[in-house]
């Protein structure tokens, strides 16, 4: 199994909060006067499971933004830029994703004939090698302009395209950063095919752009120390979602969701898993696209149905966003905030009727057996 620096600043985390339940329950000695249930617990049923995790599992602040980890007061990170990298999904470039697993946020979205387009955005780690690379879309403009002028790397679009996204940089909204066909700032490798062989390295563009950005804004809230429990789940294997391709997010108990796709484990180069502790489904409208003939566009402001898959649970709700410049609000049927986990979140955009929370025993398996 490999370690990356991310699995080991939670392995650091862990360690840090055993030490402080440990502490704790020595204070708390076996008194019942005052003590404090530092054990995270459950109420089961056969179709729902409440989650009883106490404030003392929970990081205080301040936060890293797109993860809602606790950081020290002195964190570069509160001062860092969210660099936003469209990322390929063809299906050809399996053996060559490189950095994906390092993002704090992966926005799928969908582009023509169904197919599916990655937005990762990378802030707490900056990998030396992200890509294969490809264009922005005009569903990244609502995307991006949340994030707090963020950095946008990216292959070229079209005249249309290129022309908004321009818009939003004169307007302060983003700092862009295109391929030139120059190998500065992004690089063709001649080991992997065209066009699906352009790759970045985030430590240099943060390093080059950042005075032109601005310091990344949240776009989900994130539970915390003061946080109360959530509402009532439905315990679920995972989620799968049928376009061009059908995904599956299956739930590990060990490390979280695996994401599986046409009965492949996704993995990038280096044969990590693609892992992530929140999966958001957020369900949107998609609408021909007025700048990119064939392709669509996926709404997200305005509201629309939501599930959040969170610890093997499913939360059910409902999304908001007042406009593009706005967080994301998560409520639950009793219209109370629905927040997070603190770690790593998959948000996949899809349209009504295409997916179900239900996962192949094959697929399940093949998940299972993938080592992390």
């Amino acid at each position: 199994m490999q370690l990356n620096q991310r699995n080991l600043l939670v392995a650091g985390g862990i360690l840090v909060a055993l030490i402080i339940v440990l502490g704790t329950l020595v204070v708390l000695g076996g008194g019942d006067d005052g003590a404090v249930d530092v054990v995270a617990s459950s109420t089961t049923s056969s179709t729902t499971t409440t989650s009883t995790t106490t404030t003392s599992t929970l990081p205080s602040g301040p936060f890293a933004p797109l993860t809602g980890e606790h950081i020290d007061a002195d964190s570069p990170l509160l001062d860092r830029a969210a660099i936003v990298v469209k990322i390929s999904n063809n299906m050809s470039v399996q053996d060559n994703w490189q950095g994906i697993d390092q993002a704090d946020v992966v926005i799928e979205e969908r582009i023509e004939a169904n197919a599916t387009r990655f937005a990762a955005v990378f802030h707490s780690i900056l990998p030396e090698s992200v890509g294969p690379i490809r264009s922005g879309r005009t569903s990244d403009l609502d995307l991006l302009a949340n994030l707090g002028t963020p950095i946008l790397v990216y292959s070229g679009a079209n005249p249309s395209v290129t022309g908004q996204l321009r818009s939003l940089e004169n307007d302060g909204l983003v700092t862009l950063v295109v391929d030139r066909g120059t190998n500065v700032d992004l690089v063709r490798d001649n080991a992997f095919s065209r066009p699906d062989n352009l790759f970045s390295n985030l430590v240099e563009i943060e390093e080059k752009y950042r005075d032109g950005a601005g310091v990344a804004l949240p776009l989900f809230e994130y539970r915390e120390a003061t946080s109360g429990d959530r509402s009532a789940g439905v315990d679920v294997d995972g989620v799968t979602v049928k376009g061009a391709d059908t995904v599956s997010f299956v739930w590990d108990e060990t490390r979280g969701y695996v994401r599986v796709q046409n009965g492949d484990v996704h993995t990038t180069l280096d044969g990590t898993p693609f892992v992530f502790d929140n999966i958001v489904v957020l369900e949107v409208e998609y609408t021909p696209s007025t700048f990119a003939p064939g392709s669509v566009d996926a709404k997200t402001v305005g509201a629309g149905t939501l599930n959040l898959l969170i610890g093997g649970t499913r939360y059910e709700g409902t999304w908001s966003r007042e406009s593009s410049t706005s967080a994301y609000q998560f409520f639950d049927a009793a219209g109370d905030p629905l927040r997070l986990d603190p770690g790593q979140t998959w948000m996949t955009l899809v349209p009504a009727g295409s997916y179900e929370f239900v996962v192949a025993p094959e697929i399940a398996a093949l998940a299972l057996e993938a080592d992390g």
